[in-house]
């Protein structure tokens, strides 16, 4: 009898431990499946920078860009656009028009794709073949024509690569820094991410030996139609001083923009023409407040630009 009592509790104790070890394993096992949700993970702060960066379901905008290349030749655009991110596919179509000779120089008219996956495709109406001509697979370190920032930087692609990235809360508060690693030609990158809206504050970009060599700002944060917008944004390179910023005259938000809009033998019916492929709304709402902070609404113009 005492010895199949011992052998019991044996038995007993040895099933409890079974049960430990499974709970702990269950533990560890939820553990890494919450992993990307986990503290210190970039990719929540990540998927939430670019909502913030894309500025709801529509969108049209006007922009003023300057350019200063390492030859310290410059260049003036006004760039306008028109998304629609309703979909699965987010479709932005964009025109950039010289702002100093624009009858003179042909402006450039492209689209752009950008998939659930994040992938990008690109549909540009090419002057030479007189049509619009497709390029699949952008990296997100391509240029945004016209310009020194990368498709990733403005919200174009899914940021896959610094998604493995970690995430901190630095000292000073309200400020969330991502650390991301080695990529493409870059050796790391940081992105500050304010806490409160969601939105870049500001990343640096480094090769592989360290070297910091793009410095992006995101300042003048206005309230537009209920949303913080970044309404200046600039790109730096401190080892070639190429630099670019990127100011927003007009913009609005949550649109009923027709799928026509986007069409491209539409569009290349109007380009054709001579038409004006974009029609940004005719009326904003006059800005107002210190240094032109835009009324909410669904419309707002950034006022002095």
């Amino acid at each position: 009898m005492l010895g199949g009592m011992q052998a019991w509790g044996r038995a007993a104790r040895a099933a409890a431990r079974a049960l430990v070890v499974a709970a702990l394993a269950a533990g560890a096992g939820t553990a890494a499946a919450a992993g990307p949700g986990a503290p210190g993970s970039a990719d929540p702060w990540l998927e939430r920078m670019l909502g913030a960066l894309r500025l709801g379901e529509t969108l049209s905008a006007r922009i003023r860009a300057h350019t200063v290349d390492h030859t310290r030749s410059e260049r003036h655009v006004v760039i306008e656009i028109l998304r629609d991110a309703r979909g699965p596919t987010m479709r932005t179509l964009v025109e950039l028009r010289d702002a100093e000779e624009p009858d003179r120089i042909r402006p450039l008219v492209f689209r752009l794709d950008t998939a659930e996956d994040g992938s990008v495709v690109s549909w540009l109406w090419d002057i030479r073949w007189q049509q619009f001509v497709r390029t699949s697979g952008l990296d997100g370190t391509e240029n945004f024509d016209g310009t020194h920032f990368r498709l990733e930087d403005l919200g174009f692609t899914g940021l896959r690569e610094r998604r493995g990235g970690r995430a901190r809360e630095l000292a000073e508060g309200g400020i969330v820094e991502i650390t991301s690693g080695a990529y493409h030609h870059y050796g790391r990158v940081e992105t500050r991410i304010d806490r409160a809206t969601g939105l870049p504050v500001r990343t640096h970009i480094y090769d592989g030996t360290g070297a910091r060599i793009w410095e992006i700002d995101f300042e003048d944060v206005q309230s537009i139609a209920g949303r913080a917008v970044p309404t200046r944004m600039s790109a730096r390179n401190p080892v070639t001083r190429e630099r670019s910023t990127l100011e927003w005259a007009q913009i609005a938000v949550g649109l009923r923009i027709p799928d026509e809009a986007f069409d491209l033998e539409r569009l290349d019916a109007v380009i054709r023409r001579g038409g004006d492929p974009i029609e940004l709304p005719a009326a904003l709402e006059a800005a107002d407040g210190p240094r032109g902070k835009a009324a909410d609404g669904a419309h707002g113009e950034v006022a002095g630009r």
